[in-house]
């Protein structure tokens, strides 16, 4: 008799019946397996703070979708990193629905509006922690108490460079009464407003271009302090007194002068008309030169007291300008007198 081999038909069977009992015992392994590795991914995500992000077993159990609606690329990031590092993840795939439209980021901008020692923060910066920083180098320049800080989180808003310094640059550069504002935008800086001396204005444009390396355009003027009514109300009580028909000024007036230069020493960039008047008397030619050459001695005798005269001009108007009646004593000293007048 013929011995049957493997291959037989009345052999299937055999092979065939002990397959198929098998199969819902590897199918029930397989979805354990898919259990497992979701439920491992899950806990990943949980741990790290990922909320937004769900989880797809496919290709036999240990791949990985990740779908939802995240944030921004950073969260996707963390999200297959938390995902991949789980236990029995083969791969990781991201669904497309999960890949957020990439805007181009937006340029922060900070301005900071400065009136003596009070500062006002507006603007968009990329976080929280960023406005938190900005806040304390403002509180450490110009003190706590002093910062108004109305500055917001701007959506797909980058990050602001370096600006270590930035604030102490700024102490001191205002007047009470008026304002500097520091806008900058990206790597751009705009100066605008009042600043007290030409001096400060060069010494920040410079260490904000090379400093922090910002952009700078500076549009600041110099404010300077209403020296020239202070000194003409003084001389409304006191005038500067000369020699008769002389350009020579009397020594009971060096005390009046010193008092002037305490005065200008407060506004040492301004530019001063110096003008010297004098009363109806005597031919207008002789009034006119007599009148410039005293206010000329005022400029010269400031000079060798160590004022810087520089910015400073001597004009005679002789008696153009009264500001009297000519026609008694009383108005006639009136008119003899010396102005000061701010040029810029």
């Amino acid at each position: 008799m013929k011995r049957c081999s493997l291959f037989c038909a009345g052999a299937w069977p055999f092979i065939f019946l002990p397959l198929l009992l098998l199969l819902p015992l590897l199918l029930i392994k397989w979805h354990s397996i898919e259990e497992g590795v979701a439920l491992n991914a899950r806990a990943e995500l949980s741990a790290a703070g990922v909320e937004w992000a769900n989880i797809e077993t496919i290709n036999r159990g240990r791949d990985v979708l990740i779908t939802g609606t995240p944030p921004n690329i950073a969260a996707i990031e963390l999200a297959k990193e938390k995902v991949m590092a789980s236990y029995g993840v083969n791969r990781v795939e991201v669904s497309s629905d999960a890949i957020p439209i990439l805007l181009p980021a937006v340029a922060p901008e900070l301005k900071t509006i400065i009136t003596g020692e009070s500062v006002v923060l507006r603007g968009t910066l990329a976080d929280q922690e960023s406005i938190n920083a900005i806040v304390s180098q403002a509180e450490q320049g110009f003190g706590a108490g002093n910062i108004t800080n109305a500055l917001r989180v701007g959506e797909n808003t980058s990050a602001l460079p370096n600006l270590d310094g930035f604030f102490l640059s700024l102490v001191g550069k205002s007047f009470d009464l008026d304002t500097l504002t520091a806008t900058l935008r990206g790597n751009q800086l705009s100066l605008k407003g009042t600043i007290n001396s030409r001096e400060a204005n060069t010494i920040l444009a410079t260490q904000m271009a090379n400093g922090l390396g910002l952009e700078v355009e500076n549009s600041l003027t110099v404010a300077t302090p209403a020296c020239d009514v202070l000194i003409n109300e003084l001389l409304s009580s006191r005038p500067i007194n000369f020699a008769s028909g002389r350009a020579i000024i009397k020594n009971q007036s060096y005390e009046l002068l010193e008092n002037i230069k305490s005065i200008m020493r407060g506004c040492p960039d301004a530019s001063f008309e110096v003008s010297g008047h004098s009363d109806s008397k005597g031919r207008l030619s002789v009034n006119m030169e007599l009148s410039k050459q005293r206010a000329q001695a005022v400029i010269d005798h400031l000079a060798d007291s160590g004022l810087n005269t520089t910015n400073f001009t001597a004009t005679g108007y002789g008696s153009s300008r009264p500001i009297a009646d000519n026609d008694t004593d009383e108005g006639r000293a009136l008119n003899r007198r010396i102005e000061f007048t701010l040029k810029n």
